[in-house]
């Protein structure tokens, strides 16, 4: 269960790093006045965030268990 719990814990941490690279995008198509791109990385931000959600409610059942 710990292996489980460590895989989940580098998944999260490898998706909120793909999440703070995708709002300092985000910032830099709001610049550059890139409505597709802006409204696209928001999207992928709000994607990425569901499965930080889902990872962290995965660590929080696993560690009720245990």
């Amino acid at each position: 269960m710990d292996d489980k719990k460590e895989k989940l814990l580098t998944e999260l941490k490898k998706y909120e790093d793909k999440v703070l690279q995708l709002k300092k995008d985000c910032a830099e198509f709001k610049a550059g006045g890139s409505r597709y791109g802006d409204e696209y990385g928001e999207i992928q931000i709000k994607v990425y965030a569901d499965m930080i959600d889902s990872i962290k409610s995965e660590i929080k059942r696993l560690e009720r268990k245990t």
